[in-house]
């Protein structure tokens, strides 16, 4: 999943979509939120 979200961040940039990529930045820090949250319960990352 990070992996499609990065590679869509990168194709965004390239084609100057601002829309898409302020929505991809978010996904990706919501992702990595979770992913901090998840660390401090011991849980498994996203």
């Amino acid at each position: 999943m990070r992996d499609t979200i990065s590679t869509a961040l990168k194709t965004a940039l390239k084609s100057g979509d601002k829309r898409r990529v302020c929505t991809l930045r978010l996904i990706q820090a919501a992702v990595n939120d979770r992913d901090i949250a998840n660390r401090g319960s011991g849980k498994d990352p996203v």
